[in-house]
């Protein structure tokens, strides 16, 4: 029905200016693309037509001369709202985008949304910092032309959206990551596309009413040592509250309705703290708690991921089983981490940490703890592997830095050179611990990244594409600032790694409403290779 209602409210006539016959297909493209999008919708257009079919621009429509079906095209386009030949329906991807307000505030629209919508359905589950585009992800996947079945990796999981968007095509989907709640968020993200409506209503939204939060004993859910960090953290009365959530929560037989709760759980988890709401680092800022507050605003969370979630999968559809594993494991190891798969991926499409952008383990230290997913005594240890981690000790610093001088040979010399030039000012006295640490990071950086391009090569067939979204940054030497141009050090590190570059889309950066906003570099770039 919410399908249906959105068809048939907005779907409109083929404009009579428009030429042509019943081979013709008239395409409606979104108003609010950016310039790198627009080049990306042409490019996905042509892939999904067949050779030789021409398209054209008219009258602000775009005109494809095809045999391929309107109905297929609407199905699987991204940047495009409608399609059609006697009529212009709208596409899967804006009937999915319609969904982000919820199935009431939807049913009251009588016009197409006019702005960008990155947050529908699932990809609103965790204010996950660094997530990319789900938009980007499923154009990307329609320029490549593997066939629905086909194996899709992202070594760097993050919060899904690689696998989810997969999924959501009809593809299969691998992918790991290092942080523990990372690993949890994707793969509940990544089951969703594949749950059946009906089954999901009565799993999720029938289960809200009822939650119970009867008292629990913190000490019977955390360790001493995570009760005791916890406490400074937290007021006491939160932490009685946050422990009848995690006891309720775990009464709930399903594993995967389990781990859907317990990823809401943790998006709430922060804004119940004493850290700074705004700010990435250990900041306190201790404020008054009002016991249950911590229950309302969970149950505030799960109800409006479930008003999300559930029109969502009404529109796109149930679509079987997940063939979807997400693993934890560092990216550095993905070749060792899925050994049954070398030689067979058909796609990667990641998006790599910046260098010594954002301290993503420590971000999440609460709820890794709350949701009893990392004990704080393991934190520094998983911080220290992360790819792109700025936290360090002054011995492991020097232990990067031995290692780099070890291996300096491996990198493209523009990269060593610039890593050398920082150093021999970086290294001096007086300088504080931030920019001492600088030179010794972006030598791990890029060792890292050189080491996860080659382990990725070897699961990939042969002619595979992996793309890379990828973001620079900066720093200043000498009262200068000096541009790190990770895009362009990374093709360099690709070709070493086994990869053959093909070629490098810019993108402007769309602006985020995230807190972690302006931890971001200052531009992005698609990198484009094929094994």
């Amino acid at each position: 029905m919410i399908a249906r209602s959105i068809q048939e409210r907005f779907a409109v006539p083929t404009p009579l200016l428009l030429s042509g016959g019943t081979d013709q297909v008239a395409l409606e493209i979104k108003p609010y693309l950016q310039p790198f999008e627009r080049e990306l919708a042409v490019r996905e257009l042509r892939a999904l037509l067949n050779p030789g079919d021409e398209i054209r621009e008219e009258h602000g429509y775009w005109l494809a001369r095809t045999a391929v079906s309107d109905e297929m095209l609407r199905a699987k386009l991204t940047y495009w709202q409608r399609v059609g030949r006697d009529s212009l329906e709208p596409t899967l991807q804006k009937a999915l985008e319609f969904t982000q307000n919820g199935e009431t505030a939807g049913n009251e629209r009588s016009e197409l949304h006019r702005a960008r919508r990155l947050r529908y359905g699932p990809h609103d589950l965790h204010e996950y910092r660094g997530k990319f585009f789900p938009q980007l992800v499923r154009s990307l996947i329609n320029m490549s032309g593997i066939p629905e079945g086909s194996l899709v990796l992202d070594p760097m999981s993050g919060s899904g959206t690689t696998a989810c968007e997969a999924i959501a095509a009809g593809m299969a989907a691998i992918g790991a990551d290092l942080n523990p709640l990372s690993a949890l968020i994707a793969s509940v993200k990544a089951s969703i596309p594949a749950i059946d409506p009906k089954e999901f209503k009565k799993q999720a939204v029938d289960r809200l009413p009822k939650f119970k939060f009867e008292p629990a004993d913190p000490a019977k859910v955390w360790g001493e040592d995570d009760l005791r960090y916890l406490g400074m953290w937290f007021d006491p009365k939160a932490i009685t509250d946050l422990a009848s959530i995690v006891s309720e929560i775990g009464k709930i037989r399903s594993p995967a309705y389990r781990d859907f709760f317990r990823v809401c759980l943790s998006n709430i988890v922060r804004s119940v703290s004493w850290q700074k709401s705004t700010d990435l680092r250990v900041r306190k800022e201790i404020l008054p708690y009002d016991a249950g507050t911590a229950q309302v605003r969970f149950l505030a969370e799960a109800g409006a991921q479930v008003d999300r979630i559930y029109p969502y999968l009404s529109v796109l559809k149930h679509q079987g089983p997940a063939n979807v594993q997400i693993r934890r494991g560092n990216a550095l190891d993905i070749a060792s981490i899925f050994p049954e798969y070398r030689g067979k991926v058909d796609l990667l499409i990641t998006s790599p940490p910046y260098a010594t952008a954002l301290p993503y383990l420590d971000t999440d230290r609460l709820s890794l703890i709350v949701m009893g997913l990392l004990p704080r005594k393991q934190h520094g240890e998983a911080e220290r592997d992360m790819v792109g981690t700025r936290e360090v000790s002054e011995r492991e610093r020097r232990e990067a830095w031995a290692a780099y001088e070890v291996r300096r040979g491996e990198l493209p010399e523009e990269i060593s050179s610039l890593i050398d030039r920082i150093a021999a000012v970086n290294h001096g006295e007086g300088v504080g611990f931030r920019r001492r640490n600088l030179p010794a990071l972006l030598g791990k950086y890029f060792l890292s990244m050189l080491d996860a391009m080659r382990s990725a090569r070897e699961l990939m067939k042969p002619g595979a594409f992996g793309h890379y979204v990828v973001g620079n940054n900066s720093t200043e030497v000498d009262g200068k600032k000096i541009e790190i141009p990770t895009d362009h050090f990374l093709v360099g590190l690709g070709a070493a790694a086994g990869w053959t570059p093909v070629e490098q889309i810019p993108m402007e950066l769309i602006a985020s409403r995230d807190i972690f906003r302006e931890n971001r570099g200052s531009s992005e770039t698609i990198l484009c290779f094929r094994a």
